[in-house]
């Protein structure tokens, strides 16, 4: 019987390599504050509130999607930089 190892390395970042939907990328409530010019505080306040949606890490840090903050931005009549959202697609 022959049997044939897979070499780990062969596999390695093939995940890193496939490209990401848009819809599973998120970002820190510290990137979504300084890109509206406010504190982390604001945006926590905003969850609180429930103007934003986000996913609570075990570090106690928060994760925005990216498809629901541009729902955020346009909801509430923000400018949307184009730059910033081509910039956190993979």
């Amino acid at each position: 019987m022959n049997i044939s190892k897979k070499n780990p390395s062969d596999n390695k970042n093939v995940l890193a390599k496939q490209p990401m939907d848009i819809e599973f990328q998120h970002i820190s409530e510290k990137d979504l504050a300084s890109y509206c010019f406010v504190s982390p505080s604001t945006v926590r306040r905003w969850l609180k509130q429930g103007k934003l949606t986000a996913t609570k890490l075990p570090s106690n840090q928060y994760r925005i999607s990216i498809t629901d903050f541009r729902e955020f931005l346009i909801r509430y009549n923000m400018p949307i930089r184009e730059e910033f959202f081509r910039k956190h697609q993979i």
